[in-house]
């Protein structure tokens, strides 16, 4: 009968883990230690990721919770349109600028009405007036939009 391979004649087994050592000790000693330190490592690794995901994400995606890097364009055009809505309003309404300037006209055109042989004087005075005033508001408007639009203030010569 022949003797088992890591038997040495006496019946003495030795265990695999001791032949691993023993055929390479470094080896043996490196992947003990390593080990439990690579998979510590991978938990680390996994927190970083979760944590850029959730800078870039935020809670989730829209505007609800904490918000991300990715709601900044969805937030500044929400708060655009709500701005843009304020402001330009509606004449038909009277909000806004578009609703200051009907009240404006309507208050010049009663005035002109009541100017007797001069109204035509006052109404060219009057629609000279209101045509500069959309043109300053206009101007301005255009100004505000190319400086929000990288590299049209530039070609716009503002």
């Amino acid at each position: 009968m022949a003797a088992a391979p890591n038997d040495g004649g006496g019946g003495l087994t030795i265990p695999p883990v001791v032949l691993r050592f023993a055929s390479a000790p470094q080896g043996f000693i490196l992947g003990a230690v390593l080990s439990p330190l690579i998979s510590g490592l991978e938990s680390v690794v996994v927190g970083i990721l979760d944590l850029i995901v959730f800078v870039f994400q935020g809670d989730g995606p829209g505007l609800v919770g904490t918000l991300g890097l990715a709601d900044i364009p969805l937030f500044v055009g929400e708060t655009l349109v709500g701005v843009g809505s304020t402001v330009g309003g509606s004449a038909v309404d009277g909000t806004g600028i578009l609703g200051v300037v009907d009240r404006l006209v309507e208050a010049l055109v009663g005035f002109a009405s009541v100017g007797g042989p001069a109204a035509p004087i006052i109404l060219a005075a009057e629609v000279v007036a209101v045509v500069y005033l959309f043109v300053v508001i206009g101007r301005r408007t255009i100004l505000v939009i190319a400086d929000a639009i990288p590299g049209a203030a530039g070609i716009l010569g503002t």
